[in-house]
């Protein structure tokens, strides 16, 4: 898959979060792909659900499930920040093979190269930082909005 393929779904994702970020109180989003169709799109709901893990990774990956069944493996994953390790482990067993990310922080990490190693570990192929700067305005409009 080119770059550009990759730029233009991401820019998807980032649209959709952008859109979303002030009533979900979030600058995370994932996006489901499937054969170069959207499949699904969550934002991370955590505030607005009251539930630490109505995460947006995991919420693609639960209605993939429940449509799809358990082997995700001819999806890919799109989200605006790392995974954290509740997500990538949910990643992992619901096989996923590619994911795609943009920005690098997420503090459940310790080094910047440990989701990449972890995926490693579990045959998924892990992209990011990508577009990481058009990611972290998202964040910027959340906090000059007061959030």
């Amino acid at each position: 898959m080119s770059n550009k393929t990759i730029e233009k779904r991401m820019k998807k994702v980032i649209d959709y979060v952008m859109t979303n970020a002030l009533e979900y109180e979030t600058f995370t989003g994932a996006m489901l792909m499937k054969d170069d169709e959207i499949i699904y799109k969550e934002m991370t709901s955590i505030s607005k659900d009251h539930n630490p893990l109505a995460h947006a990774e995991l919420k693609v990956i639960q209605r993939a499930i429940e449509k799809y069944g358990n082997d995700l493996s001819s999806f890919q994953l799109y989200t605006t920040q790392k995974p954290c390790m509740m997500c990538a482990s949910a990643i992992v067993w619901s096989g996923i093979q590619e994911v795609f990310y943009g920005v690098n922080s997420n503090h459940h990490w310790r080094y910047d190269n440990d989701i990449h190693d972890f995926f490693a570990n579990h045959n998924v192929v892990c992209f990011g930082p990508i577009l990481e700067d058009e990611c972290q305005k998202i964040d910027q409009y959340l906090i000059s909005n007061g959030i």
